[in-house]
């Protein structure tokens, strides 16, 4: 999630007011969060960086333009769908002219091939606009195949989300293009080897299979008795333990914290007691 939009920290990114945008630098912080979301994927042995597909809607869109403009290393090809920033009614964005002028300063740099996407009844960038923000950016030097879809439902804006039945073949092509078909899946990394609390049942030893399993962060809350919780995909450890001592509050009021994310707590050894 970008930052201070679900449960990601800091403040949303604040492009000015309508009257006072500044594209570009409010692109460059969703920039250095995309990169930074790269860099921590690099990091992971179950992910490799090498040949990236950046993929954004709308907002998103318009900030997968800017990465190409910078792009980290290993990102090969780039898709916008409905790329664009400021629209604040049908049809009425603000500051049109700078949001062109922000896309033809992402031409001059950016080199990585690219497909956009803009359906015909798009009410947030509609058709003049869309061509007006690739024609900028192509005739700065950027690489980009522009695809003016059918009018979708309603509203084109939503094409990518509502419409998953009508791109694909268009992104196919796109990538086939570019000889970037599917490539085998790597192997998933090895889960932690942790003993279950002693007192588990049958029933919660293979629960806590299950969370040994999960996507951080993550606690497991025990109790003397047996009786447990758990909670997975929390903003950080210590609400993860938070979280399952609550959950597990509700059958015991012993509960403690037994293990946390891939680690045991000090409450392990021979089983919480």
């Amino acid at each position: 999630m970008r930052r201070g939009y679900g449960t990601s920290g800091g403040d949303a990114e604040n492009d000015g007011p309508c009257g006072r945008r500044d594209y570009v630098a409010e692109a460059g912080y969703a920039v250095a969060d995309l990169k930074a979301a790269v860099d921590a994927m690099a990091r992971r042995p179950d992910v490799t960086t090498d040949g990236m597909i950046a993929v954004g809607h709308s907002a998103g869109g318009f900030h997968t333009v800017a990465l190409t403009a910078d792009p980290p290393p290993g990102l090969v090809a780039a898709i916008s769908f409905a790329g664009g920033r400021g629209s604040r009614a049908d049809n009425d964005v603000c500051q049109e002219n700078d949001l062109v002028s922000a896309f033809g300063a992402f031409g001059r740099t950016s080199r990585v091939p690219m497909l956009w996407v803009y359906a015909q009844n798009d009410r947030f960038f509609g058709p003049a606009l869309a061509w007006r923000l690739f024609s900028a950016f192509a005739a700065a030097g950027g690489k980009a195949e522009f695809v003016a879809a059918p009018a979708f439902g309603s509203e084109g804006h939503v094409l990518f989300s509502s419409g998953t039945a009508d791109w694909p073949a268009t992104v196919d092509g796109f990538l086939g293009a570019h000889q970037l078909g599917l490539r085998p899946p790597l192997d998933p990394p090895a889960q932690p080897v942790l003993a279950p609390p002693s007192q588990l049942s049958a029933g919660g030893r293979k629960d806590f299979a299950a969370y040994l399993a999960a996507s951080p962060h993550k606690a497991f809350a025990v109790a003397a008795n047996g009786a447990y919780a758990w909670r997975t995909r929390q903003r950080d450890a210590d609400a993860a333990q938070a979280a399952a001592r609550e959950a597990c509050a509700k059958y015991r009021p012993d509960c403690v914290i037994y293990a946390v994310d891939d680690g045991l707590t000090r409450n392990a050894g021979a089983g919480a007691r």
